[in-house]
């Protein structure tokens, strides 16, 4: 017989396992409501030193009040407003009542009419006064500016009113005078305005007279008014000589 072999413990014969690599981590839960990072926030995240941080929305800038604006606003009506108040009163229209009156107009008249862009007027000057007398060399004249008829360009346009600025008085025919006298005062009445002018006579004399007015016309508009034009109105003839004794 032949020698008992020994026996192969089968445990040694076999080879080693392999040892199992270690399981993975868990998965790393995502909290509810917050969604998975993309990688390059990821990356970001590694590297933040070298990325811009992003700059924080501005926030909405309020419109402020353009206070100026609203103060020139104020100040403009303010100037219309003074500007249409303080306008001077339009003249009425009187026809001819005063031009033909034997009481304003005794020693002579005048009617001149004008027609420009603003529409067309006319205006009338009546001279009055009383004779000399052999004891006095003076006399007085009053000079009366009215305005006869009017009609406006347009619907802006509701009148016009008069500034007298001189009533002078001239001795002699219209192309060769010499000054005699002008104007000491005048009166703005409601028809029209009434200059007085003192008139003196160096000595005894046949005196031809002739009288010369200027004013200013002013148109008065729906807002504000403004310097239309200056007129003047010479030569007013008086009808006779004056006669000093």
């Amino acid at each position: 017989m032949s020698p008992e072999q020994p026996k192969l413990d089968t445990k040694q014969q076999e080879p080693a396992a392999a040892p199992e690599p270690p399981p993975p981590p868990p998965p790393v839960e995502a909290s509810p409501g917050v969604a998975e990072k993309p990688d390059k926030d990821v990356w970001k995240e590694d590297y933040e030193e070298l990325v811009k941080p992003e700059e924080p929305p501005k926030p909405v800038k309020r419109t402020k009040m353009p206070w100026g604006a609203i103060l020139i606003t104020f100040l403009l009506i303010l100037i219309l407003i003074l500007w249409t108040v303080f306008s001077p009163n339009i003249m009425p229209q009187e026809g001819d009542t005063y031009t033909s009156s034997p009481t304003h107009a005794n020693w002579g008249n005048y009617t001149g009419y004008r027609d420009i862009w603003a529409g067309n007027m006319s205006w009338g000057v009546s001279v009055s006064g009383h004779a000399t007398s052999a004891g006095n060399r003076s006399i007085e004249l009053k000079v009366l500016v009215t305005k006869v008829s009017e009609r406006p360009g347009n619907w802006f346009f509701r009148g016009t009113a008069i500034s007298l600025k001189n009533v002078s008085v001239f001795i002699g025919p219209s192309d060769n005078t010499t000054f005699l006298a002008s104007m000491s005062n005048h009166t703005e009445l409601e028809y029209g305005v009434l200059a007085i002018v003192p008139v003196v006579f160096s000595g005894p004399g046949t005196y031809p007279l002739v009288v010369k007015v200027r004013f200013l016309v002013y148109e008065i508009m729906r807002i504000g008014f403004i310097p239309l034009e200056s007129v003047n109105v010479y030569p007013v003839f008086i009808d006779s000589p004056v006669v000093v004794a």
